[in-house]
This record gives structure tokens, C-alpha cells and sequence, in this order.
């Protein structure tokens, strides 16, 4: 039990430099000049997630860019107008890609098959 132990803390200890590493290089940080090359190879009318370097998170559409800013329009519930964000207030900046979730399709259509079956069933055992 103690060499178990004294095992997983030397694994532990040996591979937290290694996480410690990969974080410093996910915490690098853009220049504005990376954020203009990346939204001019963006199609206009792709959806984005962008962090301001205020801590602000919105999802949004691109709209124009331009050589300092690009103008998005927020998707929220209710209408906002478009806002023109700085290349320089831009922390992080992504691609949004609506994914299909099939096991969620999955489990809806077995969650209405079950339920036919058994409103089928009840109906038989009423007669």
C-alpha cells in the first residue's frame, strides 16, 4: 500500500513541470497584429467568441474588419447593435462551429420510442 502511494505521488511530482509548462504556453498572449490576420481570413457572417482583455465574453457575428477593429453583432436574446472592438482589446477570439450532439439525438429518439411503447402497452392491457 505504501509503495502504491509512494507511487503516485513521484508520478505526481514528476509530471507537474510538464502541466506547468502547457498552461504557460495556452496563457500566451496575441499582439493585435495576429487577431487582424486571423479575422481577415474569417468569412463575414461567422459566428465568434471573443474575450476582451476587460474580461467581457460575448458571442457574436463578424460584420466588417477593418485595419484596427472589426465591428460584430452580438447574439443575445434580446437585439443589441453591432459593436466595433479594438484588435488591441481583444484577449481571445474563436470560431464558433455549431456541433451536432448525435448521442443527445440518440437519447431523445429512444426517450420517444420508450414512451410509444409503453402508451401502446397501456392501451393493449386496457381491453
Amino acid at each position: 500500500m505504501k509503495t502504491i502511494s509512494a507511487l503516485l505521488i513521484a508520478i505526481v511530482m514528476a509530471s507537474t513541470p510538464t502541466l506547468s509548462a502547457a498552461a504557460q504556453r495556452r496563457g500566451a498572449t496575441h499582439t493585435a497584429e495576429v487577431w487582424r490576420s486571423y479575422a481577415n481570413h474569417l468569412p463575414i457572417g461567422s459566428t465568434l467568441a471573443i474575450r476582451t482583455t476587460a474580461g467581457e465574453r460575448l458571442t457574436a457575428v463578424l460584420y466588417v474588419v477593418e485595419d484596427t477593429a472589426v465591428t460584430v453583432k452580438p447574439k443575445t436574446r434580446v437585439p443589441a447593435a453591432a459593436r466595433r472592438i479594438a484588435f488591441d482589446d481583444i484577449d481571445d477570439m474563436s470560431l464558433r462551429q455549431n456541433r451536432v450532439s448525435i448521442a443527445k439525438y440518440v437519447g431523445i429518439g429512444a426517450a420517444v420510442g420508450a414512451g410509444v411503447f409503453l402508451w401502446f402497452l397501456s392501451v393493449a392491457l386496457q381491453d
